[in-house]
């Protein structure tokens, strides 16, 4: 009976180490996506506001009156996109705080598992 629960927490580390690393792949995909969008997104910017630049040109605005425009829009959107990145960050933060709240029996259960299967590793 021993052996089969020792044969279990093993395989539920092992597992665990699996889901671990499965969990890292997933996260580094999602940040050369990131990367890759972050690229594309910042080209579409660059370019939509060049052409509200010529277009405010052809209109008959004056090239200051352009650029004076162009840049108060370029400035709204980059606090837009900070706000936005320290909202994300915000939660980041709290999000280990939120998981790693166990009750006290759950996390001493865990340690004795640990040790237990340290020693039997050791063996």
């Amino acid at each position: 009976m021993e052996k089969l629960i020792a044969i279990a927490a093993l395989g539920q580390k092992a597992y665990g180490k699996w889901l671990f690393l499965r969990l890292l792949s997933g996260i580094i995909i999602v940040i050369g996506l990131t990367i890759v969008i972050s690229i594309m997104v910042s080209a579409v910017l660059v370019g939509s506001l060049a052409a509200a630049y010529f277009a405010l040109l052809d209109y008959g605005a004056s090239p200051h009156m352009a650029m004076i425009g162009v840049g108060v829009s370029a400035v709204l959107t980059i606090a837009m996109l900070v706000l936005l990145a320290l909202t994300c960050l915000h939660h980041l933060r709290r999000m280990p705080t939120a998981l790693l709240k166990q009750s006290p029996i759950a996390s001493q259960a865990m340690d004795t598992l640990d040790a237990f299967t340290e020693g039997l590793m050791v063996d």
